[in-house]
């Protein structure tokens, strides 16, 4: 940092900048209200990460949601979304997922947040259970439009005593195998989410194919059909008939529990097999969030509004070297008490992961040279680059001084 200025008077500083996220937080009674991105946002890269919640029992505090859309259009590397589930057993928890595709994450925490402070919170199962399906549900599978047949020529019968429903547990996967040496394939995934929706599950037999079919639903009026995932029904069978083995039960953690008896035709000879249910916890994942992930730097003619990008050559931007080249460059600046004039680039805008940094730039040209001044728009400091600093600036981004 420039020698002359303090730590009150550091020029970078990252910080969630408010203007750049829209953040919500949906209540276990399903409100939704407002909130400030940076009251969420430092959790998950703060505490040490966890492997388990070891708990007996949790209740659900709420889910947040905080997203960040591109600062220009087409880029999308400044996108960013996050969610946030807060629960509560001995402890208060926060699990975190910072992109679609990525897992969660689990970190404790040392008391509620501010925010949650007289919430309700609503106790929520740990584990998935297993119950029979009802005779309303069974007319439902029984209808014409039931099962969707994915643009496939398929007419498939379902075996209406083979529906199950199936209530969500906290994190994990339900996994269906045949026989116990067999292969458990995932079908069924549970998030930590406000809404936990029930899965209604049945067999059902391809008229066409002669294979059998697994069928879910998260409606219980529309059914999608997955293959089994198993060699010697995969290419069909005769005479399929399905028999029921569990009426109803809470599922243990990787505990085979025998679900359906299929007895079937297949070379002449008579088959029997069973198709078992289990219960896989999602193990959370140990690598911390790459807060680092995106380093880029704006020049913008215009203020950012949220949820409105740029285009070019309304913003120009730069990474990578260039990057760390321009942070160099704004760490040679000293406090200064003046501005220069405004030019047409008029702001400058720093992105490092999901924090950020806003400046408005000015320019004061002499014979030989021309300085840059920035002003932090948070703190409004204003800090003159040294001449090395000023040309470095003006090599990264030439279009602010034409």
């Amino acid at each position: 940092m420039a020698t002359g200025c303090g730590r009150d008077q550091e020029i970078v500083r990252y910080d969630i900048v408010e203007p750049h996220w829209k953040a919500e937080h949906i209540t276990p009674e399903l409100e939704v209200r407002a909130i400030k991105a940076k009251d969420v946002l430092n959790y998950c890269e703060q505490g040490e990460l966890l492997n388990d919640i070891e708990e007996d029992h949790l209740s659900l505090l709420g889910v947040t949601f905080a997203s960040r859309m591109p600062f220009t259009e087409p880029d999308t590397e400044t996108y960013s979304f996050n969610e946030l589930t807060f629960v509560e057993g001995d402890a208060v928890y926060v699990i975190c997922k910072s992109e679609p595709l990525e897992e969660y994450r689990a970190v404790k925490l040392e008391a509620r947040p501010e925010f949650l402070k007289d919430e309700t919170a609503r106790q929520i199962p740990l584990l998935p259970s297993v119950v029979s399906g009802t005779e309303a549900i069974q007319e439902k599978l029984s209808s014409e439009d039931a099962i969707r047949p994915y643009g496939q020529d398929l007419t498939i019968r379902p075996f209406l005593d083979s529906l199950y429903t199936i209530s969500s547990g906290f994190n994990g996967s339900i996994e269906f195998g045949i026989e116990d040496d067999g292969v458990f394939t995932s079908y069924l995934n549970f998030a930590p989410y406000v809404v936990r929706d029930d899965t209604h599950v049945a067999l059902g037999y391809g008229m066409k194919t002669k294979k059998p079919y697994m069928l879910m639903s998260s409606d219980g009026i529309h059914y999608g059909q997955y293959s089994l995932n198993d060699d010697e029904v995969r290419d069909g069978v005769d005479n399929l008939n399905v028999r029921t083995l569990l009426e109803g039960d809470t599922l243990k953690p990787l505990e085979p529990f025998p679900l359906y008896e299929l007895t079937y035709e297949s070379n002449g000879q008579k088959m029997t097999k069973t198709i078992s249910i289990r219960f896989k916890p999602n193990p959370f994942i140990m690598k911390p969030t790459d807060t680092d992930a995106i380093s880029i730097g704006y020049v913008h003619k215009y203020p950012y509004h949220p949820g409105v990008s740029f285009n070019h050559p309304d913003a120009v931007s730069i990474e990578g070297q260039g990057y760390e080249q321009l942070i160099e460059a704004l760490e040679t600046g000293t406090s200064s008490t003046k501005n220069g004039e405004v030019g047409e680039y008029r702001y400058l805008t720093l992105m490092k992961g999901n924090r950020g940094q806003k400046f408005e730039l000015s320019y004061h040209k002499r014979s030989k040279k021309i300085d840059v001044f920035v002003k932090d728009m948070e703190t409004g400091n204003v800090f003159k680059l040294s001449s090395v600093g000023a040309e470095t600036f003006q090599e990264l981004f030439p279009q602010a001084f034409e």
